[in-house]
């Protein structure tokens, strides 16, 4: 027992009381190699964790974290590379600040959900971890476009970015955002009140883009256009509820995103079997496609999925009504991958529908 802990760097400490509760000899071996411990999941109190464990690279904190507590973090752990804090909903900017002051070699902070932070607290971060590459600003309703401009001029390393549900921003934010974070792979803007200017800058700015959310959103085809001639790495497109794309956006993401491994066009009502036999054709290694309520969409669509994309593994057809048996019998030949097939409301398919399926997709139902 004791030589297999010599080498433990890693523990998920959920609570306090656990430690007592191991047998003597493990105690005496939990007491000796803290020093060493580089990661660490802490549900009970981060200041003792933080005063004996200085090489930790990662930490997660609860919610119920104190600035106080965070503040020994900073102080103690100046290796960390790795906080999250997710709706940690009691933390204010000096918490922030500290973390800022105190790590510098900080690439990873979650703050999604810690709603008193300011500005103040994420211009901190931006001056204080130039090597920040993952930053999640999810629910932080307070921020403005001040803490974003921030984040562009001091962390170019940026490589994920989460900042939805920010309603408040402008395109002179998300402008920065695509000028000085070139490296950008992941760029969450769904529900936010962007127009096609912001997003035809982070098409040229951030051509490296992998994953990137626009759903709720207000823009239209010029956007989508722009985003799939500039990204033609992208990898996963969620445009749901985009009411005023058409088929013209579909096009062009057919013709420059031909990596595109998941598209979510959920909601889109105005799309119709041209944008999917699109879509079909022009990119053959999806995996997951969202049809759901694109109410236009008709046998011919879904045919030309089961024809172009033989690698689907998922897909939505909810409120599809006017598909029928031919459309999923299609499916159920040409996508022999397929895990899991959502046909709720679809009323004009049959039990012809269940054997087709039952016979052609053996790994149904193994979706995660």
């Amino acid at each position: 027992m004791l030589a297999a802990l010599e080498n433990l760097d890693r523990l998920n400490w959920l609570a306090n009381g656990r430690v007592a509760q191991l047998n003597k000899a493990c105690r005496q071996a939990l007491e000796g190699w803290p020093g060493r411990l580089e990661s660490l999941d802490v549900f009970a109190n981060p200041v003792v964790a933080a005063q004996k464990c200085p090489r930790l690279k990662y930490l997660r904190l609860w919610s119920e974290v104190s600035d106080a507590s965070v503040h020994v973090v900073a102080q103690g752990c100046p290796q960390l590379e790795h906080l999250n804090l997710t709706s940690c909903r009691h933390l204010t900017d000096a918490a922030i600040q500290a973390v800022a002051e105190g790590c510098p070699r900080l690439k990873y902070l979650d703050l999604q959900n810690c709603r008193n932070l300011t500005d103040a607290a994420i211009q901190a971060v931006a001056l204080g971890c130039p090597q920040m590459e993952q930053l999640d600003l999810q629910g932080c309703r307070r921020l403005t476009d001040a803490s974003i401009r921030a984040v562009a001029r001091g962390c170019s390393q940026l490589k994920h970015l989460d900042l939805s549900n920010r309603r408040n921003l402008t395109d002179a934010a998300i402008q920065a955002v695509a000028e000085g974070c070139p490296q950008l792979k992941y760029l969450d803007l769904s529900c936010s009140c962007l127009t096609d200017a912001a997003i035809k800058a982070v098409a040229l700015g951030c051509p490296q883009l992998k994953y990137l959310d626009l759903s709720c959103s207000r823009l239209t085809d010029a956007a989508i256009q722009a985003v799939a001639l500039g990204c033609p790495q992208m990898e996963q497109l969620d445009l749901r509820h985009g009411r005023n794309f058409t088929d013209a956006s579909m096009r062009a993401v057919a013709q420059g995103c031909s990596q595109l491994k998941h598209l979510d066009l959920n909601w889109c009502w105005n799309l119709t079997d041209a944008s999917v036999q699109a879509v079909a054709e022009g990119c053959p290694q999806l995996k997951s496609l969202h049809l759901t309520y694109c109410w236009q969409l008709t046998n011919a669509a879904i045919q030309a999925v089961a024809l172009g994309c033989p690698q689907m593994e998922s897909l939505h057809l909810h409120d599809c009504h006017r598909i029928t048996d031919a459309a999923v019998q299609a499916v159920a030949q040409g996508c022999p991958r397929l895990k899991y097939l959502d046909l709720q409301n679809c009323r004009n398919l049959t039990d012809a529908t269940i054997l087709a399926v039952a016979l052609g997709c053996p790994q149904m139902g193994r979706w995660p």
